[in-house]
């Protein structure tokens, strides 16, 4: 008895050694490949596709090294047996599985890069392959998930295949949900729409908050007002919704708002506006900078300003726009437009259309409110009156008049 304790105690210890020996050379050989490959695969893209992605340089080298350190592995395993049949079975197979998946994900990292040369050529911008890709990187797994099916059951790929024929209905039927939630999480996912800490915007569910989890029939989001919302995955296939996160890695965001003008007081430009412009202490340098060059040769500023249509509006506008490019809050290098809309009963429409450097909501918020502010206060002095309805204290003055 004593001697059988002994035999399978060293065959225990025996298989904790090789079980350790096996993790620090998997480990090891894993730490080393990843440095060896990143430094590869960051030349080769760059070679081939003169693209510097560091993200997907570095998920190609963690998988490409998985690849090599599990075959390594799995052929020591083979030149030193020290476990039962039964486990050796078992240990060979979750192997070969591992390798198929990362395998499988080499090939869509493959994918995606051909999509991305595709695209950066001139000639092919206006022609997308995003759709066919797509398609085959859902065929990349179809093929992955036969063949370790395959594995597992010690059947023929073939097999397993003719065989999806006959209950591929029933499955469809009863999971449903899952399969349209498993393919919206491969869409999302490899499409890059959507990502943990997006801020997004779902207003048929009155949804605006940050993503804290994707999960596969769930992404979860944290709102405004800090409550959580769940919503399905399969939703973002079929719902309208906007990812504000691109607007925040752009560093400029977008101010897109009307003033309106009382149209009655819109008329041409005079030598006397022109005068009371340059005595006002905050305008004259840029009015003088706006009409440096037209008043050289003018005799009669007036006929000249009736002559070539400048209005009060059209000195107000140009003025903001010289005013709004010397903030440093706002991007001059992006669009920056101050343009008249079609008139409507409210007045005539001012649009601004500008993007600020800041993007987050509160520093948004205090620009686009110093812009207007001004403006309003501005408008005065161009002898232009903002629109406003009629309200108690007009309706008093106009009585008492």
């Amino acid at each position: 008895m004593e001697e059988l304790v002994k035999v399978y105690d060293f065959i225990v210890s025996k298989q904790i050694f090789t079980t350790l020996f096996l993790v620090v050379v998997l480990l090891t050989v894993w730490f080393l490949a990843k440095m060896i490959f990143r430094r590869i695969v960051k030349r080769l893209l760059f070679l081939f596709t003169e693209l510097s992605d560091e993200e997907t340089i570095g998920d190609i080298a963690k998988r490409s090294a998985s690849i090599v350190a599990v075959t390594l592995v799995l052929y020591i395993n083979q030149l030193l047996p020290s476990f039962s049949p039964e486990m050796n079975i078992i240990f060979e197979t979750v192997c070969r599985a591992f390798i198929i998946i990362n395998t499988a994900s080499l090939l869509n990292n493959a994918l995606d890069i051909f999509n991305l040369r595709h695209a950066k050529k001139t000639w092919h911008r206006n022609n997308s392959i995003k759709g066919y890709i797509e398609i085959a990187k859902i065929i990349v797994w179809l093929i992955s998930f036969i063949l370790i099916l395959a594995l597992f059951t010690e059947q023929s790929p073939l097999i397993i295949i003719s065989s999806f024929g006959a209950i591929a209905a029933v499955l469809m039927f009863v999971f449903q949900h899952t399969l349209m939630s498993f393919v919206a999480n491969i869409l999302i996912s490899n499409g890059k729409v959507l990502k943990l800490y997006d801020w997004i915007e779902l207003p048929s569910s009155n949804i605006s908050g940050e993503v804290i989890d994707i999960a596969l029939h769930t992404i979860t989001v944290r709102n405004w007002d800090n409550t959580i919302s769940r919503i399905p995955t399969k939703d973002f296939l079929t719902e309208k919704y906007t990812n504000w996160q691109p607007m925040f890695s752009s560093g400029g965001r977008r101010i897109k708002r009307s003033f309106y003008i009382d149209q009655s007081s819109i008329s041409f430009a005079t030598e006397a506006l022109f005068n009371e412009l340059k005595d006002t202490p905050a305008l004259s340098k840029s009015i003088e900078a706006m009409l440096e060059e037209k008043e050289a040769d003018i005799e009669n500023i007036n006929e000249w300003m009736v002559s070539k249509g400048v209005t009060n509006l059209q000195l107000f506008r140009k003025y903001m726009l010289n005013w709004i490019k010397m903030r440093g809050d706002v991007r001059a290098d992006m669009y920056l437009v101050i343009r008249t809309m079609p008139p409507t009963p409210m007045g005539l429409p001012v649009e601004l259309y500008c993007f600020t450097r800041a993007t987050t909501w509160i520093e948004y918020e205090e620009t686009q409110s110093e812009i207007f502010e001004y403006i309003n206060a501005s408008a005065k002095y161009f002898k232009l009156d903002i629109y406003q309805q009629p309200s108690g204290n007009d309706l008093t003055k106009l009585r008492f008049k």
